[in-house]
């Protein structure tokens, strides 16, 4: 293999990650055992309606969660978001996610905003059956 074959091996590590999903919550798109090819991203490029992969806090008992971004610096606070929050805007240096299935997805109805710090990647596409990847715990 060329040093050029290693160092582009390396970059793709470094940009991608195939994740596995482990749970429901967010049924129906993703259901438990889908695998996602994701990509790290910056801050500037996350759009409402993207889904993210985001470090768990640490009381979850996961390393990951999979969620959809409902809210970025600025936007309105979701309705169902804002019996958790105090203020009427996403604070800067903060998102407001979601899993699509509401009675099944710990997210920012319950824990209120996510750091945009803590968000590891963006789901490109699910992938076929029989790709290895991280294990993303999803939890009710």
């Amino acid at each position: 293999m060329s040093c050029a074959s290693a160092l582009l091996i390396v970059r793709l590590r470094a940009t991608y990650s195939v994740i596995r999903v482990d749970g429901d919550s967010m049924a129906p798109t993703l259901t438990d055992g889908d695998r996602l090819l994701a990509r790290r991203v910056t801050a500037s490029a996350l759009r409402r309606g993207q889904i993210a992969v985001v470090r768990a806090p640490r009381f979850v008992g996961s390393t990951f969660l999979v969620k959809r971004i409902a809210g970025l610096p600025g936007d309105p606070v979701p309705p169902s978001v804002a019996p958790v929050v105090a203020e009427d805007r996403v604070p800067v240096g903060n998102v407001v996610l979601l899993g699509d299935n509401s009675e099944g997805s710990y997210d920012s109805r319950d824990h209120g905003y996510f750091p945009l710090a803590d968000i590891h990647a963006i789901t490109r596409r699910r992938l076929s059956p029989g790709y290895a990847g991280l294990s993303v715990k999803e939890t009710a």
